[in-house]
């Protein structure tokens, strides 16, 4: 190519760039419209599990929900396991609750590389033997739990307990009687009045607690009576239970190995 022919190709080139600045200022001034048109394109890939604390009693289990973003990733297989198998330990995509103590549940996928962590805190087993206290008393109670009257056959879908603060003192148990059916619950106590006795409904296998409204006052006395019964409601705005954790919620966030060993079952 001669010197002329250069010049006129340089020539055509800058006639063209008035043209191209102007393309790339408009695709600018209409971003909110190009990004409308690729929000899809840029939504965030995540995973987020829906509780951030989960509160189990000691052999009970449960089996943390898991969403996606965008939906189409829910086809992704989620792997489990927790910092702590002397605490809580999954078995495939259930989670175990072993011994009294906290530790982190962690969620994530190889194909799209996703991660999540929650809380994860057992407190003692529901059982409770008594003769631990010189005191007692026994409340004779009709029991409702969100609509349903607890009777002696349904009686297994939830444990009521008494709590004095935070430690067990009794567990309820369903009787009948000439067709009538009551839950007895003996409340012990080392001293023998002044207390303030709280009363928890657990839901095994939902890893929820929630509290009767009602406060009863330790006195060694009964109250109510199998003719005469004390009414305990829990209704939909019933106060939840969840031990107190902030010293470890003051750290969310924590380190997820980019790699995890994981037992994958044996092919058939």
């Amino acid at each position: 190519m001669d010197r002329t022919t250069k010049k006129k190709v340089t020539g055509k080139v800058k006639a063209f760039l008035p043209f191209y600045l102007f393309a790339f200022l408009l695709l600018n001034a209409c971003g909110d419209f190009w990004e409308s048109d690729s929000a899809e394109m840029t939504t965030a890939r995540q995973m987020v599990l829906g509780r951030r604390v989960v509160t189990l009693v000691a052999g009970d289990h449960y089996c943390i929900p898991v969403n996606f973003t965008p939906d189409s990733l829910h086809n992704n297989t989620v792997f489990w396991q927790t910092m702590d198998n002397d605490v809580a330990r999954f078995v495939d995509d259930t989670l175990i609750a072993v011994s009294e103590g906290v530790t982190r549940a962690i969620a994530f996928t190889t194909v799209d590389r996703l991660r999540d962590t929650c809380w994860v805190q057992v407190v003692e087993p529901l059982n409770y033997t008594y003769g631990r206290y010189l005191h007692d008393m026994i409340i004779y109670a009709s029991v409702d739990v969100h609509g349903t009257k607890l009777t002696v056959e349904n009686a297994d879908t939830v444990i009521i307990a008494a709590f004095a603060g935070n430690e067990l003192r009794g567990i309820g148990q369903m009787l009948r009687l000439r067709d009538i059916d009551y839950m007895v619950l003996r409340v012990e106590s080392p001293i023998g009045y002044g207390e303030q006795i709280r009363v928890r409904c657990y839901y095994p296998g939902c890893a929820r607690f929630e509290m009767f409204p009602d406060i009863i006052p330790f006195t060694g006395e009964s109250v109510g009576r199998p003719s005469q019964l004390l009414s305990l409601v829990l209704g939909n705005d019933a106060e939840v239970y969840e031990p107190d954790i902030s010293e470890l919620l003051d750290n969310e966030i924590i380190v997820v190995p980019d790699t995890l060993e994981v037992e994958l079952p044996a092919d058939d």
